[in-house]
């Protein structure tokens, strides 16, 4: 599946037919080597859906970067197929929500779809490789950490403390603090 396109095209017809009743339009499916945070995306105008080829086909390779099985929206899955498989799901009720006029997120509306479609979750559990590059930013309250590939350009507050503290407004007791990573 991997090297063929015409059966990245095969998997989202059996979908489109097995889910959404033949009602999603062609949608292109590409692979991209740029993709190493998240395992897929999809722009729903366009609609054009790009695969992350390090994290559904590298990944599974012998001597992988990742343990051969892992969590993909709440399902396992221990081959690169079932791993693409869930994805491209998940990438098609994004694409379902924008055809049929709804706010394409991951909504209560997303939510239902996927769990009707067996995927009890909406994020996946690929590890993915720590950024050799960028900014890493911690808050000095919940120790919780996160990187980014560019420096904030204005004071940021963790979102946690803030919602749960703070009624989601902005706290400086929350100031989160950042340093750059080195190559």
């Amino acid at each position: 599946m991997t090297n063929d396109p015409s059966a990245l095209l095969r998997l989202y017809e059996e979908l489109n037919g097995q889910y959404f009743e033949d009602t999603l339009p062609f949608c292109p499916i590409r692979w991209s080597r740029q993709l190493t945070r998240t395992a897929g995306n999809i722009d729903v105008r366009t609609p054009l859906m790009k695969l992350s080829y390090p994290l559904l086909v590298e990944a599974f390779a012998p001597r992988g970067l990742f343990s051969p099985e892992y969590e993909i929206c709440g399902v396992i899955c221990s081959t690169s197929e079932a791993a693409i498989r869930e994805i491209v799901k998940h990438e098609m009720i994004h694409l379902w929500l924008h055809h049929r006029g709804l706010p394409s997120g991951h909504t209560a509306a997303f939510r239902a779809k996927a769990r009707q479609m067996g995927q009890p979750k909406t994020r996946h559990q690929i590890e993915t490789p720590k950024p050799r590059s960028g900014w890493e930013y911690s808050c000095p309250v919940c120790k919780s950490t996160f990187t980014r590939r560019k420096r904030y350009g204005r004071p940021v507050a963790c979102a946690t403390c803030c919602n749960q503290f703070n009624q989601g407004k902005f706290d400086p007791r929350f100031k989160l603090r950042g340093r750059r990573l080195q190559s």
